[in-house]
């Protein structure tokens, strides 16, 4: 199956010979032009998810996940023509897409404000062209993988913002979420911010009365009654998409992975609640996958030839994952439902006490108290967080000084701008200094969210959230699939932060919000669970059975040759004890890393510095 793809052209001449690279280069190339004929829309997608309305000389077209029809585009784009502001149209829409537009000679295109649909933009033969997958772009601009960015991705438990973010291509530029890029007729860019977090007024009641509404209508746009859809069931976020599906009459599959540990809790769960499901009259179907026919973690590392346009910092899971995809594709469904995005909404970091303090001091010292008896944190460690004052770009700095960081205790009271991030071990002086370097080059440019701590450390793993989901739809892709995360849709943030900070968070309820929201949707016995089944048995089994994939990781190693890591060390570690537990000895981040620069290397083979991009499968 051919990954989608689309690259957006301003209205010039000039784009024409943009097409040809991308015809020389991959096949089944599709093309929309603007209102003069010239190329604007050019790429590999489903007909099924694009839209295109048109009035006059002004065109909208719309990509993804949503219910919208070209005569009602047609009818937003005669708006436009007159005057209507783009902005204004994406919020009328519902799901998870890119709009793109021509109108009065401006190209625009926009992604959205969570992080998953992505927009990227470089300059080709003088010519400004954007796209949604980087490493497309960066073959129409001939760029190069830059080692330093890689080297950043090695930094655990996630690079900093927007470190994460930005494209590993020399020559290719990730916008922001929420923001839009405009490309004029002299082949200029210009990327302007379309999307601020709304005001947060709503008391808990209301801002879950519109969590409710936002999820019900997001699981609408792609579960639409009869239709049947295969959904992942574990946790409070999937027994939400699952039972908002089941009400409102689609046809669910519901899937459970057992796992390879007694103290994991989510089949006992996931089979209360589609039982009492079922007893309320709805016909779900729930398959609960045997925990020894689901490959372990690690498996197929070495084999992947998955074209992500970055490395997939969740590769090691790619087999488990595309397990529990096939056994639903039986069913053939019109997409797969899963949970991700609901931990990244609907729970709450640390970083907002502080400001709760100050305006809440009453409520906000309960709150603190009862957070620092459950970690058992130190009165100390948790004033001396709390005094912490300083901007983001400060902090970055003191990260990048703190680096390798091998010993950072991520058990410890944290309330600034978030947990310093570590380094393996097995990284060389060359490649800390590149690392360094690169949080020093974002500090100096203050990339902060947002002013307050508690909101920027919420968007920050969002984005991140977002940016890994979007991996995994890339692996359902090649394989056929669709696979969708509701919980990342625009309208389903914009009600969780809605939310008034004194109602935010309560120490003493698992995701308080997610839970008023789905109170007479999801079963009485479901939102009484207040655990999360998160096990290291799969790593470590799977570490074992696997052991020599890990080990291959190291032959020939392209991190090696780049100087980014020690090359003996990592050996070292990849014949010994796995350990999940110490971060500075996470294998993951330089998996993914690894493999990523081999599948490119296989692609296009010249050398990094560089070396080329590859196309996507």
């Amino acid at each position: 199956m051919k990954i989608p793809w689309f690259v957006v052209l301003p209205d010039t001449d000039d784009g024409f010979a943009v097409v040809e690279r991308l015809r020389d280069r991959y096949v089944d190339v599709a093309e929309l032009t603007h209102a003069s004929g010239r190329p604007w829309l050019v790429g590999r997608w489903d007909d099924e998810r694009l839209s295109v309305g048109r009035a006059g000389d002004s065109a909208v077209a719309v990509l993804g996940e949503h219910a919208v029809t070209g005569e009602w585009l047609a009818a937003r784009a005669a708006e436009v023509a007159r005057g209507g502001r783009l902005g204004d149209l994406r919020a009328r829409i519902a799901g998870s897409f890119h709009l793109a537009a021509s109108h009065d000679g401006v190209t625009t295109l926009y992604g959205d404000a969570t992080g998953m649909r992505r927009v990227f933009h470089t300059e080709v033969a003088g010519l400004q062209v954007a796209g949604d997958h980087a490493n497309v772009l960066a073959a129409l601009s001939h760029g190069s993988v830059d080692p330093a960015r890689i080297a950043s991705r090695l930094l655990f438990t996630a690079p900093p913002w927007p470190l994460g973010w930005e494209s590993v291509w020399t020559t290719v530029r990730a916008v922001w979420p929420g923001h839009a890029v405009r490309l004029d007729r002299q082949g200029r860019a210009r990327e302007e911010r379309w999307w601020f977090p709304p005001p947060a007024e709503l008391s808990r009641a209301d801002a879950a009365a519109a969590l409710r509404a936002a999820l019900r209508e997001a699981v609408l746009v792609r579960a639409a009654p009869g239709q049947t859809v295969a959904a992942h069931l574990s946790g409070l976020d999937s027994s939400s998409l699952v039972s908002l599906a089941t009400r409102e009459g689609a046809d669910v599959v519901a899937l459970t992975t057992a796992q390879p540990d007694t103290l994991d809790e989510d089949v006992e769960w996931a089979a209360r609640t589609a039982e009492e499901l079922r007893r309320s009259g709805y016909g779900l179907r729930h398959e609960v996958l045997a925990a020894d026919e689901v490959p372990l973690v690690y498996d197929g590392i070495l084999t992947a030839r998955d074209s992500f346009d970055e490395p997939f910092l969740a590769q090691h899971n790619r087999e488990p994952y595309r397990h529990i995809l096939m056994r639903g594709e039986r069913h053939r469904p019109r997409v797969h439902l899963v949970g991700f995005g609901g931990d990244e909404m609907c729970s709450n970091s640390y970083q907002w006490l502080p400001r709760l303090l100050r305006s809440r001091p009453r409520l906000g010292f309960r709150h603190l108290q009862a957070i620092t008896a459950k970690h058992r944190w130190s009165w100390t460690r948790v004033v001396r967080s709390m005094l912490t004052a300083g901007t983001y770009a400060a902090w970055l700095r003191e990260a990048a000084d703190r680096l390798p960081n091998h010993d950072v205790d991520m058990s410890s009271a944290e309330f600034g701008w978030g947990a310093f991030p570590a380094l393996p071990t097995w990284l060389s002086a060359e490649g800390i200094g590149m690392v360094r370097d690169e949080i020093r080059r974002a500090a100096a440019l203050d990339p902060v969210l947002d002013a307050d701590r508690g909101m920027h450390t919420t968007l920050a793993s969002i984005h991140s959230g977002a940016q890994s989901t979007r991996g995994f739809q890339q692996i359902s892709a090649a394989d056929g699939a669709l696979t969708s995360a509701p919980f990342f849709d625009d309208r389903v943030m914009d009600a969780v932060l809605s939310v008034r900070l004194a109602d935010r968070y309560d120490p003493g309820k698992y995701k308080p919000i997610l839970v008023e929201a789905m109170r007479g949707i999801v079963p009485d016995v479901t939102l009484t669970r207040t655990t999360k089944s998160h096990t290291p048995a799969n790593a470590v089994l799977g570490s074992r059975r696997h052991r020599d994939q890990i080990i291959g990781i190291v032959e020939d190693s392209e991190l090696a040759r780049l100087g980014i890591v020690d090359l003996a060390r990592l050996r070292r570690t990849c014949h010994g004890p796995v350990d999940v537990e110490t971060f500075s000895l996470r294998l993951e981040p330089t998996i993914a890393c690894e493999i990523w620069l081999r599948n490119q290397l296989e692609r296009e083979n010249t050398s990094t510095g560089g070396r080329r991009s590859g196309a996507p499968d």
